[in-house]
């Protein structure tokens, strides 16, 4: 079959075009941001986390969970698209058949080992006296309604938050074997088309659950989600009693899926990098900080009686259906693609920044630094306010009175200047050697650890979701500050890095590696059978 026709299944496929993926070696870029994936997706799901404050989430549409989808579709192009290809239609159908198998079972699993968990902490009194485990996340169910729960499981119709990732990703490993049958049948454009117009269905089904009911009857607003009523079939659900649904909608989100595929299968060409390109997809990320980030949209950090906040607040909640996450609204699909775009072209072509570091930016200018260290000295007391605000809430009180810089309820832009300060003043400082180490080798020491974590990706979110509950309980304990959150997303990163090389180790079969038989050792013991060691 062709690469760029299916008409002619019967002619043989040029050697140099994608039809031998199974035999390339990993991407090296493909496992390293799966990895930086896996370490958000850990950090996002821990109750209580400030550090969750700081994801990329909070600064624009998409979020790690995007770069995780993105990266199975390129990671299932490569595991499965050679069988389809080299073998038969069949045959790769059941090679992801069997991925679904593994998958099910792994989501049974997870959300069994979590429950189980979080019941141990309520039953035997560890936790909190006055907090109830089993409620965050919702897996009450499984031990007030336990038949319908458990049927809900295994039939995939009870699907709690938190643990939405894994089925939304079988059902769309399931569309595999559909795409492959239409690329043999119509090409690759037949499969876009495919791809493009379930999804658009999937917004039609989107908008008539959450918008259509709140809509005035006649409006053209209206009229559209009289189109989606229909497809709301596709809205799957996620509780035996109830009307709430799948939080992952597959149908929205086997867009982003698709495209990952579709690069992998070298049907998209990579695009190509460019000045216009990378100034366009940044000037699109930074245009969507005010709308994403809540402190802004929220009022937080600008004042409510402000027309432009109020603009901002209002505009995002008119676009929502644009930028929603369940259904993956069309901004959302472009903040992933500009931000999947800027750091394709930041690795380099072939991720050769990844295996040769980065060049050191050079340091700000005398006056950008005088800036900076005046910047700091004025904003010093507002540097670590939440702690101040714990410690000594008196002198969090005068510094508020005495010399306040802004409201107390605006102190988020003061810190985030104290914060661009400290790091142009500290960058500076350490001087052209420790630079290039940090761009250098210090970064390229962290790259084989995130890479391993990547490769061991369903293993590693299998352990994060109990893992990320767990470290909630473990912040219960020992109290939220500065010191514990690091104390304990430093563990819950560990305990995932130890879990991929362990996994690696077992994936690697050790024992069915030939041992050198090492050299007779010497012995005074005529009898001494041969073979046998001296006791």
């Amino acid at each position: 079959m062709p690469s760029h026709s299916a008409h002619k299944p019967s002619a043989a496929p040029p050697v140099e075009t994608y039809l031998r993926l199974g035999k390339r070696p990993r991407d090296l870029r493909l496992d390293f941001f799966r990895g930086l994936a896996m370490f958000i997706i850990l950090i996002a799901h821990t109750p209580g986390n400030t550090w969750t404050l700081w994801i990329p989430a909070r600064f624009g549409f998409s979020d790690a969970a995007d770069i995780f989808v993105f990266c199975s579709g390129m990671a299932s192009a490569i595991a499965f698209g050679s069988i389809f290809i080299d073998k038969s239609w069949l045959l790769g159908a059941a090679r992801v058949a069997f991925r679904i198998w593994q998958v099910y079972w792994a989501h049974i699993g997870v959300i069994l080992v979590t429950a189980i968990m979080l019941y141990a902490i309520d039953f035997h009194g560890w936790g909190l006296p006055d907090k109830r485990y089993i409620t965050e996340p919702y897996v009450v169910p499984i031990f007030e309604k336990t038949g319908e729960a458990l049927m809900g499981l295994f039939t995939l119709t009870y699907v709690p938050g938190l643990f939405d990732i894994l089925p939304m990703y079988l059902v769309i490993l399931a569309m595999i074997p559909a795409v492959m049958a239409i690329h043999r049948a119509a090409g690759k454009e037949a499969v876009f088309a495919a791809v493009i117009g379930v999804w658009f269905m999937a917004q039609l089904a989107g908008y008539a659950r959450d918008v259509g009911p709140d809509l005035e009857a006649g409006t053209f607003r209206a009229w559209v989600a009289s189109l989606g009523e229909p497809l709301q079939f596709l809205n799957l659900p996620s509780y035996p009693w109830g009307d709430n649904v799948w939080f992952f909608n597959p149908f929205g989100w086997q867009l982003i899926f698709f495209t990952g595929f579709a690069f992998g299968m070298k049907w998209l060409p990579a695009p190509p990098v460019n000045r216009a390109l990378v100034l366009t997809a940044a000037a699109f990320v930074l245009l969507t900080v005010p709308f994403a980030w809540f402190k802004i949209h929220k009022g937080f950090y600008l004042p409510d009686d402000w027309a432009l906040q109020d603009w901002i607040e209002e505009t995002r909640a008119y676009l929502e259906p644009l930028h929603w996450k369940s259904w993956i609204g069309a901004l959302r699909y472009l903040h992933f693609l500009s931000l999947a775009y800027l750091a394709w072209a930041a690795v380099g072509p072939g991720g050769v920044r990844l295996r040769e570091g980065f060049r050191a930016p050079r340091p700000a200018g005398p006056l950008i630094l005088t800036v900076a260290g005046a910047a700091l000295s004025l904003t010093a007391p507002y540097a670590y306010i939440d702690e101040i605000k714990a410690i000594a809430p008196a002198l969090d009180a005068w510094l508020l009175d005495v010399i306040p810089i802004v409201p107390g309820d605006k102190m988020g832009l003061v810190q985030i200047a104290h914060l661009i300060a400290l790091i142009l003043l500290v960058w500076a400082a350490i001087g052209p050697r420790a630079r290039s180490w940090v761009t250098g080798t210090g970064f390229l020491k962290t790259v084989p650890v995130i890479r391993k974590v990547g490769t061991q990706s369903l293993a590693v979110f299998m352990v994060s979701i109990p893992l990320a509950n767990f470290d909630g309980f473990l912040l219960d304990l020992i109290g939220r500050d500065v010191w514990t959150r690091l104390a304990v997303n430093s563990f819950g990163c560990a305990v995932l890095i130890g879990v991929a090389y362990g996994v690696g180790w077992f994936k690697g079969h050790p024992w069915r590696r030939e041992v050198k038989a090492a050299a007779p050792a010497q012995s005074n013991n005529a009898s001494q059978p041969r073979g046998f060691p001296a006791e």
